[in-house]
């Protein structure tokens, strides 16, 4: 982990095509690097394969346009939300417990507040469940989801906005 000590502050931006690169990179070295303590080796790589195409995460992108949170010119975290629904939800693993999560849950809640949404809904990672816990989501179901034939199990979870 990493501190801020240098007065350099971490800031939202909408995406930009430009940090493609960076962040599927920031996503598999994250996955690779954080959630092994909860995964095993094979389903880290069905997780987030090693071998990847640009071109498919640059689709993908394009139609989610992912919330990216900067230090300077660095992505240091990223996530996808809509619709109530936050999908992707990742930081840097030099980052972890700088506040890059909370900067970007944050900045979720209140998009959602300005769109009226009444429940925020997550599938999280063994790894991620307690960082959502911690921020009021409570657990609605266990999930076993299949990668490239093998299991990994996350859960469904959701923070009603309107308590």
């Amino acid at each position: 982990m990493l501190n801020n000590s240098e007065n350099k502050s971490f800031f939202i931006i909408d995406y930009d095509k430009k940090y493609l690169k960076q962040i599927v990179e920031l996503f598999i070295n994250t996955v690779h690097n954080i959630n092994k303590k909860d995964y095993t080796k094979e389903q880290l790589n069905a997780w987030a394969n090693l071998k990847y195409d640009l071109k498919t995460w640059e689709k993908r992108f394009e139609k989610s346009k992912p919330h990216l949170c900067m230090l300077e010119d660095e992505v240091v975290g990223f996530c996808e939300y809509y619709d109530g629904y936050i999908d992707c939800f990742y930081i840097h693993f030099k980052y972890q417990g700088c506040g890059v999560g909370k900067l970007l849950l944050t900045h979720i809640l209140e998009l959602a507040k300005n769109e009226n949404i009444d429940k925020i809904k997550v599938d999280a990672s063994i790894t991620a469940k307690p960082f959502f816990v911690k921020f009021g989501f409570i657990q609605v179901k266990e999930n076993l989801v299949k990668r490239e034939n093998v299991e990994l199990k996350n859960f469904s979870m959701e923070i009603d906005l309107k308590e």
